[in-house]
């Protein structure tokens, strides 16, 4: 382990496993529902809009009271708690409109988890080991997920059976527990006390207004990153109908996509998450975004579930490294009294795009599916999401590498 990493205690990895097991439960499975209680394509859109916007819209309300307020785990635990007895609720939902609102208001408290989480583990690590200490944290909790989806698919498909609602009201259950479990195991996380009385020396000075529009690196970072969230959304839709319109996929089968996108993500997390110290944030950053544009490639051609296996496997590895580079890089150019405030504003405005990719995706593949066969449009969905992921990825050329300047500083 680095040097850093004896400081984190051992509640900071329990936390983060347990919570994403409960993931692993429910969230291979928000946009399957929603396909299962036979919503059209703009409906499916609309649940996996929520999904994402829902939490990062209210991401800067959470984050700046928990600057403002010098706490982290007070959020940690509440919105792990209210959230799960939420997610409880689910399979009460039996239309589109029901079940989307339920979804928005669990993602809402999940979102108070978000940014004080963010800034709770960077804390730990020095600015020259954030990439390998957090792709540590977050690594160990995606294995959690992998096990969560796991279980869940292999129980729903063969012990309960397929196209039963008793698979959801199962899964979703047990999710709604482990959230609620994790929010009581936060309950013994302590706040970082050298962290509190730096807050409190420099809250008199904290403008985050000022502060945001002095820092043009986040500014840019999050204009190109939008751009580029809109265009990985788009086709979200469509995944979620495709499993069942085109390959006819198990719970089970779905399970073990999400199992491996999710382990190929913790392992390369944990074991590459060092390449974002070693050759910068900025370079991993332009090279994973042109390995995107293969999922929908894959998923176009694909005749079985096998070939999102390997489509899963691939963006795994891509969404590891280019995840812990973000977070790197939002650490490098923020003060630590503020960082909770600018991971939610981030969040928040990359949720907003993904809301509106999501949304267009699914209200565009509705439109051509009227006027052909519902297959057509989601292949039509694909191609179109292949060339704009492309396009997205140019504008990482503009933005500035923050490694050695996070260097010079520390």
């Amino acid at each position: 382990m680095g040097s850093q990493d004896t400081n984190v205690p051992k509640s900071v990895y329990v936390v983060a496993f347990t919570s994403s097991l409960a993931g692993g439960f429910y969230w291979p499975y928000i946009s399957i529902y929603a396909v299962e209680i036979e919503a059209s394509f703009f409906e499916i859109g609309l649940v996996s809009s929520i999904s994402n916007a829902a939490p990062t819209v209210f991401q800067p309300i959470w984050g700046t009271l928990s600057d403002r307020m010098l706490r982290r785990v007070i959020f940690v635990v509440l919105g792990h708690i209210l959230g799960g007895l939420i997610v409880l609720l689910f399979t009460r939902a039996h239309d589109p409109f029901t079940y989307t609102l339920l979804v928005a208001l669990s993602m809402i408290s999940l979102s108070a988890v978000t940014p004080a989480w963010s800034s709770y583990i960077g804390s730990f690590f020095k600015r020259e080991e954030r990439g390998r200490g957090i792709g540590r944290i977050t690594g160990i909790g995606v294995l959690g997920n992998v096990l969560g989806a796991g279980v869940s698919g292999a129980i729903m498909t063969m012990l309960i059976g397929e196209h039963k609602i008793a698979q959801y009201t199962f899964t979703f259950s047990i999710a709604g527990i482990l959230l609620i479990l994790t929010g009581l195991i936060a309950l013994s996380l302590k706040e970082q006390k050298q962290n509190v009385n730096q807050f409190l020396r420099d809250k008199k000075n904290l403008s985050l207004r000022n502060s945001l529009s002095q820092n043009y690196l986040f500014r840019r970072l999050c204009l190109v990153e939008a751009f580029w969230w809109f265009t990985l959304s788009f086709a979200w839709p469509m995944y979620s109908a495709a499993y069942i319109i085109k390959l006819h996929a198990t719970k089970l089968e779905i399970a073990i996509c999400s199992m491996i996108f999710n382990a190929t993500f913790a392992v390369s997390q944990m074991s590459l998450g060092y390449l974002a110290d070693k050759y910068g944030r900025r370079t991993i950053l332009l090279t994973m975004r042109y390995i995107f544009p293969i999922y929908p490639l894959i998923w176009y051609i694909a005749q079985d579930v096998e070939f999102v296996y390997l489509a899963n496997f691939i963006v795994g590895i891509a969404n590891a490294l280019a995840s812990v580079a973000v977070m790197s890089y939002i650490l490098d150019i923020t003060k630590e009294e503020e960082r909770a405030s600018y991971f939610a504003i981030y969040n928040m405005v990359m949720g907003i795009s993904q809301f509106i990719g999501s949304l267009s995706g699914g209200f565009l593949g509705d439109i051509i599916s009227r006027n052909t066969d519902p297959m057509y449009a989601i292949q039509m969905i694909f191609l179109i999401s292949i060339i704009i992921r492309i396009a997205s990825a140019i504008p990482y050329y503009f933005i500035e590498e923050t490694l050695a300047i996070g260097k010079l500083s520390s």
